[in-house]
C-alpha cells in the first residue's frame, strides 16, 4: 500500500509535484525492501490562482529502491492538499475633525491581495463594521475607531482586523469686542 503524504499551501502559493517524490509512506513491503519514490499528481489546487479548498494528491509509479514491483500487488491511497485562505488586513482609515463637528465618513483599507487581485476582483463582498465612540460632542484627543468583520465575505481570503485613530482637533474661536 503506498500513500501519498499529505500537503497544504495558502491560496496565492504554487505548488509542484511528479515523478521522483518522496513524499509518500508505503506498508506491506516484505525482506526489508524500499521503494525510491512514486508520482504524485495533484486533482487540482497546485496553481496560484486554486480556490481554497481540499484536492487529491495521487501516487503512481513506484520506482527505485530495493523493491521488485512485479512481486506485490499495489494499492495506492492519495493523500489531501489543503488550499488555506489568504488572509486580507482590514485597516481603520485614521480620520480628524476639528471639535463640535460631526464625525466624517469611517472608511477601511484591506491590504494583501494575491495574484495580482484587487477588491474589485477578487470576490470579496460585503463591508467591514466601523465604529468609534467619539460624538460631536467629545472633547480633543485620540479615539479609537473599531474595525470588525461586518458582511465581509470571501471564498478565498480570511480576514483580519486594525483598528485607526480619529483625531478630534481644537476648532477656532473668534472672539470680537462689541
Amino acid at each position: 500500500v503506498i500513500t501519498a503524504n499529505g500537503d497544504s499551501k495558502t491560496y496565492g502559493q504554487t505548488k509542484s509535484y511528479g515523478a521522483g517524490s518522496t513524499a509518500f509512506t508505503s506498508s506491506g513491503l516484505r525482506n526489508g525492501e524500499t521503494i525510491g519514490s512514486v508520482t504524485i499528481t495533484a486533482s487540482g489546487g497546485a496553481a496560484a490562482n486554486a480556490a481554497a479548498g481540499n484536492y487529491s494528491l495521487n501516487p503512481s509509479a513506484p520506482t527505485g529502491g530495493t523493491f521488485t514491483p512485479a512481486n506485490y500487488a499495489i494499492t495506492f491511497n492519495p493523500g489531501t492538499l489543503t488550499v488555506a485562505k489568504a488572509v486580507l488586513t482590514v485597516t481603520a482609515d485614521n480620520q480628524s475633525r476639528a471639535y463640535g463637528v460631526a464625525n466624517p465618513a469611517l472608511t477601511a483599507t484591506l491590504s494583501g491581495f494575491v495574484n495580482g487581485e484587487n477588491l474589485a476582483s477578487s470576490g470579496v463582498s460585503g463591508s467591514a463594521a466601523l465604529s468609534t465612540t467619539a460624538t460631536s460632542g467629545s472633547a480633543m484627543g485620540a479615539y479609537a475607531i473599531s474595525a470588525a468583520i461586518g458582511t465581509l465575505a470571501a471564498n478565498n481570503y480570511s480576514f483580519t482586523m486594525a483598528d485607526g485613530t480619529l483625531t478630534v482637533t481644537a476648532t477656532g474661536l473668534i472672539i470680537t469686542a462689541n
